[in-house]
């Protein structure tokens, strides 16, 4: 699919298997960059604060920072906050911020644990001297080691939840096995993607999932620019 924008054109490659490539070409035809996404069957209700800019940004690079899960009215604030890469962020420059939208999000796992049960999971964190949800948030990318603000956030995040669904997926490329899951954590549900050296055994329903992830997300629903 060619999509065109004020900046530029994506062209979206998207199997049915899920996996996406939207490649960036510049006004005058070349290519300028590439982002990764996954479509899935996840859904989140977010409030949509502000554009966040990187210095390694191209003019068709995206990250947005956001409030999962906003009271019912409010135009900002709720669970928590959370940024996140965007791989069509141009289509949504003329969208007026804050806003409220509905997104669909992939969590692709960059270290990540599977629980046989939620009482696994309890059990392994209270071993650990730790105390912990087993649906739980922490927006890592906001935050430095030390405690302090990162300045830009990054779309990164600690995620448990629990998995609703699980299949293992087929690249269309390379042929080779991915796991996906939905899963559900506080704020909303996340299409999880897994490389399998992360995870050799696939997740199924009733597991729970911990790890760290870097998120992407679409804006579905709620936005002027707004897609299926």
């Amino acid at each position: 699919d060619r999509i065109s924008t004020p900046r530029g054109e994506y062209l979206k490659w998207a199997p049915p298997s899920g996996e996406q490539l939207w490649l960036q070409i510049t006004p005058d035809g070349d290519a300028m960059g590439m982002n990764a996404h996954f479509s899935g069957k996840s859904s989140i209700r977010l409030a949509v604060e502000m554009r966040v800019a990187r210095p390694s940004h191209t003019p068709l690079d995206g990250t947005f920072l956001a409030w999962a899960n906003p009271p019912a009215g409010a135009a900002t604030g709720g669970d928590y906050p959370f940024a996140f890469d965007c791989p069509d962020a141009a289509r949504h420059l003329a969208l007026p911020l804050p806003a409220r939208v509905t997104a669909q999000m992939a969590a692709f796992a960059q270290q990540l644990s599977r629980y046989d049960s939620a009482a696994a999971y309890v059990s392994s964190q209270a071993a650990e001297g730790v105390s912990s949800a087993s649906r739980s948030f922490i927006p890592s990318g906001l935050f430095s080691p030390d405690g302090e603000p990162r300045n830009p956030p990054e779309p990164h995040a600690l995620i448990a939840g629990h998995v609703l669904e699980a299949a293992t997926r087929i690249n269309a490329i390379s042929g080779l096995p991915y796991w996906w899951a939905l899963v559900d954590t506080f704020g909303g549900t996340f299409d999880v993607v897994i490389d399998p050296e992360l995870l050799p055994e696939a997740p199924r329903p009733g597991n729970v999932l911990a790890g760290w992830f870097w998120l992407s997300g679409r804006l579905l629903a709620g936005g002027s620019a707004s897609t299926p």
